[in-house]
């Protein structure tokens, strides 16, 4: 359904770290380096920590499948919003923390029949969302257009 654009193709980050709780991260097509930090709740500064930069993977990579989607069905969304959230915990069995729960919120408007055709084919075809665990619980509202 997806129209592939290339074969195949590769992706490399290369992540340092240079201060105590601060780090840059250089990705493939993009030279400038980009600022993380660990989360707040154990001392990060205000740059993405890498569970912010995990969670904007699956918003981006589930709003571009969509996009694409929408193309291979020569529909269009007249809004279109991606929303995650997830919920870490601490396992005391394994002296662990790990993520419970990864939400996905999409709101998106226009033509519905299309839309929902989309909207369905997206677990198949996120190469994100499809290959982590645990599953994500998307939760879909879809609008006519205005």
């Amino acid at each position: 359904m997806i129209k592939p654009e290339a074969k195949n193709f590769d992706i490399k980050t290369v992540a340092t770290w240079e201060e105590k709780r601060k780090g840059y991260f250089v990705t493939t097509g993009w030279r400038k380096p980009l600022p993380f930090s660990c989360p707040p709740v154990f001392g990060g500064t205000d740059h993405p920590s890498p569970e912010d930069l995990f969670l904007a993977a699956v918003a981006t990579c589930t709003l571009s499948t969509i996009l694409q989607l929408c193309d291979s069905l020569h529909t269009e969304p007249e809004t279109l919003s991606v929303t995650t959230s997830a919920e870490i915990q601490f396992n005391r069995l394994k002296n662990d923390y790990e993520i419970s729960t990864i939400k996905c919120m999409i709101n998106i408007s226009g033509d519905v029949f299309l839309l929902q055709r989309v909207c369905d084919l997206i677990p198949k075809y996120c190469i994100i969302g499809k290959h982590i665990k645990p599953a994500i619980n998307y939760e879909i509202k879809i609008e006519p257009a205005s």
